[in-house]
Formats: C-alpha cells, structure tokens, sequence
C-alpha cells in the first residue's frame, strides 16, 4: 500500500480490548459526522461495537495527548478467505497525517496473515469523496447493494462493495507451439 509522503506520525497501532468501547464509539462519530445530511443519528452505539467485538476486532491507534480519546480505529472481521474492513474512523482533528494509510494497513497485514486472498468495504454511495481514496489503496468497486436501514436515510442512499486482492492471482501458464 502507498502511504503519503508526509506521513510522519509514528504513534503505535495496537488491537483494542473491550475498555476501549466508549473511545471506539466517540472516534466513529467524531469521524462521521459528515454523514449527518445523509443519516439520522449517530453512525454507531456502545450495542453496535459490542456486537462486532464479538465477531471481529478493532485495530485503534491512542491519542498520546488524551488517553481517554482515539486518533483513529477500524473494524475488522474475517469470513472464509474474505477479510472485512469497516468504520475506518480518524479523529477530524487527526485527519490528513496517514493515520487511515496505517490502520488500512494493519487490517490487510491481519487478513494476509489469516490466509483472506481479498479484503472487502462497503461505502455508502452518496460519499463520493471516498471512492478516489479506496481506489488509491487497490479497491475497485464490484456490486451495489440496500442501504441496511432504509428508515434512517435522509434520501435514497446504497451501499457500494469495493473489494480488494490480497495476494496475487497464479500466473497462467502459457504454452507456446512450434510449427
């Protein structure tokens, strides 16, 4: 994965434990706030965390500053060969020093290393500012789907699959025929 040139923080990336619960669901607001003209409510609660701790984890990088707050966290969860990424969250403070590079990053190391050949995200499709940047990181959208809660949307909204190879695909053998 490329990182961008001025990426020059070097605050560690580590897997979050159940006590980071409130910070995971602080920072994923925090960061998502830009959806409040798209969606109703906040964008997570302390029962939404809870339930994908139980079926995945979260990677959060700590605010050296604040140690009850987050620079940034994602989910991550793994089913069959397929990683899963979600609610890559930055702190709007902390935006723009690659603190996403790294924690994308962190995920795709855990997924190769759990054997996932692909790794997969889904953004709402009224985000368009996100596409450019997942497809800087190797995503290529592949299908659309409903928007999962259709009673919170402020207008029609979907979800787009964006997937991305995590190893490369075999080299096809060529056999060449002498005339």
């Amino acid at each position: 994965m490329t990182q961008p040139a001025s990426l020059t923080n070097t605050l560690p990336i580590r897997h979050a434990t159940i006590d980071d619960l409130n910070a995971i669901v602080a920072v994923t607001n925090r960061a998502f706030i830009c959806e409040q003209s798209l969606v109703i409510g906040d964008r997570t609660d302390a029962a939404d965390i809870s339930q994908r701790f139980a079926i995945g984890n979260f990677y959060v990088i700590d605010d050296a500053a604040n140690r009850a707050r987050l620079r940034g966290s994602v989910f991550c969860s793994i089913e069959h060969s397929r990683g899963y990424l979600g609610l890559l969250s930055v702190d709007p403070d902390a935006q723009g020093q690659g603190y996403s590079y790294r924690l994308v990053a962190a995920v795709e190391d855990h997924c190769r290393k759990a054997g996932c050949r692909f790794l997969d995200i889904t953004v709402v499709n009224l985000r368009s500012e996100l596409f450019p940047f997942y497809a800087k990181l190797g995503f290529t959208a592949f299908d659309v789907i409903p928007f999962p809660v259709p009673a919170l949307a402020r207008q029609p909204l979907r979800l787009v699959k964006m997937t991305k190879p995590l190893v490369a695909p075999p080299q096809m053998r060529t056999t060449t025929k002498l005339l």
